[in-house]
């Protein structure tokens, strides 16, 4: 049960504050991705990593399970971040 003292807009606010984090992290994330492109073109290396990929998504559900979230909800998630960063490493 929810505790009575708390209002919405006080949890809606919490919500605003945790989406901010997420996009500033989101943000930091494709700006290093930028900076990935520039030196995996400078050192003639491929876009994708299969191995490096298999990491994050061992690192992730790991991460997933000790914060208490799905570990279905954090694949989904990077599957989309990984697919967008290649995307951004594939622009001219």
């Amino acid at each position: 049960m929810a505790d009575p003292k708390i209002t919405i807009s006080e949890v809606r606010r919490a919500i605003d504050e945790a989406d901010d984090i997420l996009l500033k992290a989101l943000a930091a994330r494709f700006r290093a991705t930028g900076c990935l492109k520039q030196l995996k073109r400078a050192e003639k290396k491929p876009v994708e990593d299969l191995e490096r990929e298999r990491q994050l998504k061992e690192r992730w559900k790991e991460r997933a399970r000790s914060l208490g979230l799905k570990e279905e909800l954090a694949l989904l998630m990077l599957d989309f971040i990984l697919t967008e960063s290649k995307r951004v490493q594939r622009e001219k």
